[in-house]
């Protein structure tokens, strides 16, 4: 029994110690920045919090329990394991996940090597880089002050009281100032938000954005390009004949808001997440059926005619055909290069690739 401890003891300093010299050539600070450069950072940490994938530190030298070949295995994380891992993810999937959650990357050989070297470096650290987190709770508090600030605020009853009180132009300032600083704090309570694993979403979720986002985003450039009685300070043109979207949906940029919540919904299994996206997909949905009510009050008999043309669900009347015909293939290009755009800079701006 203590010669088998002394031995297994004796692999795991040799192992330690072979890796961390196999890897000496390679550079730890390259590999840091190439962590977070190919989006690394996003499915694992270097201070220990959880996330989608294992955390780093003390990954070297640790016996893992692994899949290889659909046969289960017991490997030590050694130089071997570490560059394998970084150039075919796949190859040992640690039980618990699911073959192809780890995106396979265009790295070379050289960058696996700055990677590992990098890794081996973190596993060394004795006390992990510690930063401050926020709370389920302030994200939770933030997306209900977002939803409720623009429900509640825009109201009939509270709304005209304030008005009353302050006049609309400074009510709509007001107005614009919450709505835009309960959005930045929401954005800042996600990001911040330690990552609490919901369900595991399965690789093939990833292409529900692609598939879904060019529409949302075809709406949200109609919405913009298009005179609509539901748009804010435009319920004067709801005697005019609608057209181009508005044949699809009278809620057009509402509807590429939903849409964009409930893709992303489908591609992330976490609890933040969840509250986010849920978030905003729900104010999307309650926020068409409180414009129909509001409208329904302060335009009267005026607003029927443009309800029975029009539908809140999105190809509800038909005419989808003659409303392509009128939106124009200049919007589609406009939202295919937007498209485009988002695909470019989202893993600069968000973090993550959004390619599957």
């Amino acid at each position: 029994m203590v010669a088998q401890r002394l031995l297994s003891f004796a692999t795991f300093s040799v192992v330690l110690a072979a890796s961390s010299s196999a890897l000496a050539d390679g550079d730890p600070e390259v590999g840091k920045k190439l962590f977070f450069e190919r989006g690394c950072a996003v499915c694992h940490s270097f201070d220990g919090t959880a996330k989608q994938g294992p955390t780093l530190i003390g990954i070297v030298g640790k016996k893992r329990q692994v899949i290889t070949s659909e046969k289960p295995r017991e490997i030590i994380a050694d130089e071997e394991y570490i560059r394998r891992s970084v150039l075919q993810p796949n190859h040992d999937i640690v039980q618990g996940y699911v073959p192809g959650a780890m995106p396979g990357l265009p790295i070379t050989p050289d960058e696996a090597r700055h990677l590992a070297s990098a890794i081996v470096k973190l596993s060394g650290s004795a006390t992990p880089e510690e930063k401050p987190r926020g709370s389920i709770g302030a994200l939770v508090a933030s997306t209900l002050l977002f939803v409720l600030g623009h429900l509640v605020l825009s109201s009939i009853p509270v709304r005209g009281i304030f008005e009353r009180r302050i006049g609309v132009k400074w009510f709509q300032t007001i107005y614009s100032i919450l709505a835009i600083a309960s959005a930045i704090w929401m954005e800042m309570s996600y990001r911040a938000a330690p990552y609490v694993e919901l369900f595991r979403a399965p690789p093939w979720t990833r292409w529900i954005p692609l598939a879904v986002m060019p529409i949302a985003l075809l709406f949200f450039v109609c919405s913009v390009s298009t005179k609509s009685p539901t748009m804010a300070g435009m319920e004067k043109t709801v005697a005019f004949e609608p057209r181009g979207i508005l044949r699809i949906t009278r809620h057009p940029m509402l509807w590429s808001f939903a849409l964009w919540g409930f893709a992303h919904i489908a591609a992330n299994g976490d609890i933040a997440s969840l509250i986010l996206f849920a978030g905003i997909t729900m104010l999307a949905i309650l926020g068409m059926m409180h414009i129909d009510s509001r409208r329904r009050v302060t335009l009267g008999d005026a607003w029927t005619p443009f309800v029975e043309k029009t539908s809140l669900v999105p190809f509800a009347r038909g005419n989808v055909g003659k409303a392509f015909a009128e939106i124009g293939a200049i919007r589609i290009l406009v939202s295919l290069v937007v498209f485009g755009a988002f695909l470019h800079f989202h893993k600069a701006v968000i973090g993550v690739s959004p390619l599957p």
